[in-house]
């Protein structure tokens, strides 16, 4: 009866965040910037995989995602919530990014190539862990917008990144990330994720890291009820090197997920 108790009690809390998540994230709870969202996306994944390194070795993930472009840039963040059982709690793990977008402000066309604009990006990573002295991350640099017809979008983050445990030292993070779609006879499918590459200076074992979390995903909304974009099953496949920096712990997990957007 207490363990259920206590699973009853988490189910309830990560039903709080998420309702809370939601809701703020709407255009009609949103920060009154001066101008209306041009576009909002959402959606809410559900993973499961075992196999993790370092903590439970097998975890449900709940994720919120959120994205909004608007007069001046964009908006995006996720939100991870795992009930933790080597903690005895739930983590809830978040990034957050604002954009500023060059070609947005000076309303003139900076394209490059296959650059399409240049933005200025501020982020904040955060964690409820670990207990007493919660992680805490920060990011500043350009992004390259190298959007085409092919990709639902492509960009790539260059930051610097400043772990707040970490004084004096100022590292290096690049991020691409992507969403393309593409049909097989009559199954419509999104290949989505992205790739952190990070320098020695963002951790505290001074190494080089890499996390790289692929998505393959069919659209089950399309062929159950004809909706498209709005229901996807399929997998995520999770490699990390270096996992939070540490020397030679290698994480590789593939994750069954579900994902619905709105």
């Amino acid at each position: 009866m207490i363990v259920i108790n206590a699973i009853s009690r988490k189910i309830k809390c990560i039903g709080r965040i998420v309702v809370l998540l939601v809701v703020t994230a709407s255009p009609a709870f949103a920060v009154d910037w001066g101008s209306p969202f041009d576009w909002t996306s959402s959606n809410i994944q559900l993973l499961y995989g075992n196999d993790f390194e370092l903590g439970d070795d097998e975890r449900i993930t709940m994720t919120v995602e959120h994205s909004n472009g608007w007069k001046y840039g964009s908006n995006f963040f996720f939100v991870d919530i795992i009930n933790r059982n080597d903690l005895n709690d739930v983590e809830v793990y978040a990034e957050v990014y604002s954009y500023l977008s060059l070609n947005k402000i000076s309303g003139k066309d900076f394209s490059l190539g296959p650059i399409n604009d240049f933005s200025l990006v501020a982020g904040l990573n955060i964690d409820n862990f670990p207990d007493g002295e919660p992680y805490r991350a920060y990011l500043l640099g350009v992004s390259l917008d190298l959007n085409n017809e092919a990709f639902d979008y492509l960009q790539v983050d260059i930051t610097a990144f400043k772990n707040e445990d970490l004084s004096g030292r100022y590292g290096i993070q690049i991020t691409p990330v992507w969403s393309v779609p593409f049909v097989l006879g009559n199954l419509r499918f999104k290949f989505r994720g992205f790739i952190d590459f990070r320098n020695a200076n963002t951790n505290a074992s001074h190494n080089v890291n890499m996390l790289a979390q692929p998505q393959v995903l069919l659209d089950i909304g399309d062929l159950i009820v004809g909706k498209q974009d709005k229901l996807y099953l399929g997998t995520e496949y999770s490699y990390w090197y270096n996992k939070f920096g540490i020397k030679g712990v290698e994480e590789s997990v593939v994750q069954g997920m579900m994902i619905l957007f709105f």
